[in-house]
């Protein structure tokens, strides 16, 4: 019997029938100026590359099937009981895993918007249903709107707290009415902790229904090997780790990250060469024209509509000098004029200002002379 591709598309989940495709995107180029990821713009501490190569040899054995040494440094990092933490291949997986123990096909998962895409693909992905509600004008939680949109379908809750893409800071005290008044699972994505120092994970165990999310790819240089961590009550995790793969972080992984955890000092230096850099460039990009919100993050949030320019003309026209930032016009929350950048190396960001006046100049739009 030869069955046909129409046949073959017929037997796909319609939940993943209706995501777009993936595609591989640009090739990798070691000159271009990569600010779109919010990557640390520093490699990892070399106690992390002699941990990666020792490690290497050992490759042909499994993993721990828990996290192994990892999940005990961490909880001593955090302060969290070794049996309240959860890793994952990235907190993408989790994201995912949560939504798989938590959300039943059809059940809804509310994210008050602009927010970060995952939330919403791994919902789609699951056959869950997202429930959008639209932050305030200064991209806070409208907290009236969500517990307005809480049904009995209301499974989970996604907070990035600092916001992706619009970089700011939630309350501790917004947070916790959040917590007192829904009734399902709330997600506290921290994944850039260590640039604001804000947190509620030591609220777990008072409120059953919280999961801080956490990751090692920002402040400490690990994003291409993917570790991602959840703090939750003891209860919880164990449900999560009941459905989550045997092995969710790689050995290489295991070793990286227990290396990075032992070394503050680089971590910390590293965190305040951004933090360093950050008003500097704030205040470049403001005196070119555009409006940058304040920022908990290692990333800023620039709206173009000031100089009445699409952010999708801009972000193209930065990318024709091979320089990449995200652009977030017209995504879901959002008007047609936002763009995300990271913080650099200094001279990234002296590249990103030369080329912001390049591309204002060729659209006649005069810009002020930015501070470099």
């Amino acid at each position: 019997m030869t069955l046909n591709l129409d046949t073959i598309e017929q037997w796909v989940n319609p939940a993943i029938r209706t995501l777009t495709s993936k595609s591989a995107g640009p090739a990798k180029d070691d000159q271009a100026i990569r600010l779109d990821k919010g990557e640390l713009p520093y490699p990892p501490s070399p106690r992390v590359v002699d941990a990666i190569a020792k490690a290497a040899s050992t490759c042909n054995r499994y993993p721990a099937v828990l996290g192994g040494v990892l999940r005990d440094k961490l909880a001593t990092y955090t302060g969290a009981k070794p049996e309240q933490i959860i890793l994952s291949n990235g907190s993408d997986d989790l994201i995912e895993l949560i939504i798989k123990v938590f959300v039943q096909p059809g059940q809804q998962v509310l994210l008050p918007i602009p927010t970060f895409f995952v939330y919403g693909h791994a919902t789609q992905v699951m056959g869950g249903v997202p429930v959008l509600v639209q932050r305030s004008p200064d991209f806070g939680l409208d907290v009236e709107a969500i517990v307005a949109k809480v049904t009995s379908d209301t499974k989970v809750l996604y907070i990035a707290n600092p916001n992706n893409p619009t970089a700011n800071l939630v309350a501790r005290d917004t947070l916790i009415e959040v917590l007192n008044r829904v009734n399902c699972m709330v997600v506290v994505d921290e994944c850039y902790f260590e640039l604001c120092q804000t947190t509620i994970a030591d609220l777990v165990d008072t409120y059953p229904n919280l999961i801080v999310l956490r990751s090692l790819s920002k402040s400490f240089g690990l994003a291409g090997l993917r570790i991602g961590y959840a703090i939750a009550n003891a209860p919880v995790v164990d449900y999560l780790y009941r459905a989550a793969q045997l092995f969710p972080v790689n050995k290489v992984a295991i070793a990286a990250g227990s290396a990075a955890l032992e070394d503050q000092t680089y971590i910390q230096a590293n965190i305040q060469r951004v933090l360093a850099e950050k008003p500097q460039l704030q205040q470049s990009i403001s005196a070119l024209g555009f409006k940058v919100y304040p920022s908990d993050t290692n990333f800023l949030f620039v709206d173009t509509q000031p100089l009445k320019l699409p952010s999708n003309l801009l972000v193209k026209a930065l990318q024709d000098q091979n320089i990449w930032v995200a652009d977030f016009g017209s995504k879901p929350g959002l008007a047609d004029h936002y763009f995300r950048t990271a913080i650099g190396t200094p001279n990234e960001n002296q590249a990103l200002l030369k080329g912001l006046a390049t591309v204002l100049a060729s659209l006649a739009i005069t810009p002020r002379t930015p501070n470099i």
